[in-house]
């Protein structure tokens, strides 16, 4: 088996290349991240690795220096197209191509014609399920949605048909192109690995009667629902209660500002290294009040701490936690589920020690990425053989 990859990032991508490449089925990975950056090396994969980074190095160049969004998703989209003409020279003999959303229509197209099976990766939930939902979010809070760029957005539609299989990680985005009318045997699911974390032993005890601190990892952003999380605080009743806020604020709006924060929130920024590990080492609880996302790696983060999480259904909490068992699923906009999983948790010493007990032994048996990879692996030469079989 051949496979031809691409992504525009970094991310859980370098990663999946390393599996690919280790497994000796990796004949290309074209990336689109900024040769520029220094986190750009990728010697593990020797001269599979390819470049197609010239736009996307010319967008990050906007945004650092604050061009309008209209140029800035202009030059996103392009930048895309720029993988995707990339890719062609390489797909011709291989049996798979893998390429992120929006990174590979013309290519896809190509590709099949040539015998290649096509894998679309869809890190987030359908783009009109996205779109739905962000511009429902929007309107309620009375802020002005700024619609998907539509070229984009056609072109990642384009590609749901095009490609013989969608690559999601979680039974949330999966559901979401179910609700799209998408068959269940055309979707692979792999969810992400998790890295652990490797002082499990020495976890404090956290005592639930003396400070209760909740802890948020993220943006600061409409998309992460924080204004749900702010509202659940405030109804919390606790003597010695605490929100620490981990994450930069976007521009623009970010579905918060019309609130009065209440008092003992923290925003720290972003945060890295040691003060990072200190906040989740510092938690009672990890919460996550995502209107959206595919697969918050922060949950794993915070899970590899043992500490119990409480998260909507569409951060893919699904495919990590139990409900009621390492913490509680709850529906998205709903600030009172949230509150009472919080008082349920302060208020009841056994519950709280068992989640968090069970949170622990949940963190030792994470997935890493190493694991991720090779399901990744074997995922496509199952498909691979199956298409082979048919002829």
């Amino acid at each position: 088996m051949k496979i031809v990859y691409t992504a525009p990032n970094k991310s859980h991508h370098y990663k999946y290349a390393k599996s690919m490449y280790d497994a000796g089925v990796l004949k290309a990975f074209v990336s689109g991240f900024s040769r520029f950056s220094p986190r750009a090396a990728f010697p593990e994969i020797g001269d599979k690795l390819y470049r197609a980074d010239k736009l996307q190095t010319i967008y990050l160049a906007a945004l650092k220096f604050g061009l309008p969004d209209k140029i800035t998703s202009e030059l996103a989209f392009l930048a895309k197209g720029e993988q995707d003409r990339a890719c062609k020279r390489f797909v011709r003999d291989s049996d798979v191509f893998l390429f992120y959303n929006g990174c590979g229509l013309k290519t896809c197209n190509y590709a099949r014609k040539h015998g290649s099976i096509c894998v679309v990766e869809g890190v987030n939930s359908h783009v009109s399920y996205q779109e739905k939902i962000l511009s429902d979010e929007y309107s309620s809070l009375g802020l002005h949605w700024e619609p998907f760029h539509q070229r984009e957005k056609s072109k990642r539609l384009k590609e749901y048909d095009a490609a013989d299989y969608i690559l999601v990680p979680s039974d949330f985005v999966r559901n979401s192109f179910l609700e799209y009318g998408f068959p269940f045997e055309k979707i692979i699911k792999v969810p992400y690995g998790f890295n652990s974390f490797p002082n499990q032993d020495q976890l404090p005890d956290s005592d639930t009667s003396d400070d209760f601190t909740i802890l948020y990892v993220g943006s600061v952003s409409v998309r992460k629902g924080l204004r749900y999380l702010l509202k659940a605080f405030d109804n919390f009743e606790h003597p010695k209660k605490k929100l620490v806020i981990v994450g930069p604020d976007v521009a623009g709006e970010n579905g918060i500002r019309d609130l009065k924060i209440p008092e003992n929130v923290v925003f720290t920024g972003a945060l890295k290294g040691e003060e990072l590990e200190n906040a989740y080492k510092s938690a009672n609880v990890f919460c996550l009040p995502s209107i959206e996302e595919g697969l918050a790696l922060v949950l794993g983060e915070a899970l590899s701490f043992g500490i119990p999480i409480v998260a909507t259904i569409n951060t893919g909490a699904t495919d990590i936690i139990s409900d009621g068992v390492e913490g509680f699923i709850v529906p998205i906009r709903d600030p009172l589920s949230i509150s009472e999983k919080f008082q349920q948790l302060a208020d009841d010493k056994e519950l709280y020690f068992n989640v968090k007990q069970n949170a622990v032994k949940k963190a030792k048996g994470l997935k890493g990425w190493d694991v991720a990879g090779d399901l990744l692996v074997s995922s496509l030469e199952k498909v691979v053989e199956e298409n082979r079989q048919k002829g």
